[in-house]
């Protein structure tokens, strides 16, 4: 008597705006930014187009006020930085980033969606941001570096 296993399912896709658990342990242990993964020849702008929470990040106004000090933690990701690598390299580094708050555990933030695609929390065009928000966990970031992330709910 054969018995017959039925086919195993295929893995199912990963949700937009979803960041795995073993990525965002890479984000926690960082101390600095990271080149790309090795195979990854995307440019900055693509990686920027492929990214909801970055292009919304960009586009808005919520950028201005820490954009310089972003550049700080993750390098220079504008048509500024003349080296293309270097850009892509911050672009990707940015890009963890926020997705990383964009995961947050929602529950214990004020005013952000967790996976919305966006950095909740800022107001007044990116000058103010709510307290215990994404926002002002970016803002943080932005002067303090990768250590601000070490210890946040996912």
């Amino acid at each position: 008597m054969s018995v017959s296993v039925p086919p195993r399912p295929a893995p199912l896709p990963i949700p937009p705006n979803y960041m795995r658990a073993v990525e965002q342990k890479q984000v926690r242990e960082m101390y600095a930014p990271l080149d790309r993964p090795a195979g990854d020849l995307r440019s900055a702008q693509q990686i920027i187009d492929q990214s909801p929470v970055m292009t919304h990040f960009l586009q808005g106004r919520d950028s201005y006020a820490i954009a310089d000090d972003l550049k700080q933690q993750v390098g220079d990701w504008t048509p500024s930085n003349a080296d293309p690598d270097a850009r892509a390299d911050a672009a990707y580094n940015l890009e963890k980033v926020l997705q990383f708050l964009d995961n947050l555990d929602d529950r214990t933030l004020n005013g952000s969606h967790a996976r919305n695609g966006r950095i909740d929390g800022f107001f007044n065009d990116g000058y103010s941001t709510l307290d215990n928000s994404e926002a002002s966990r970016l803002k943080a970031f932005s002067l303090n570096g990768y250590e601000v992330l070490r210890h946040l709910p996912a």
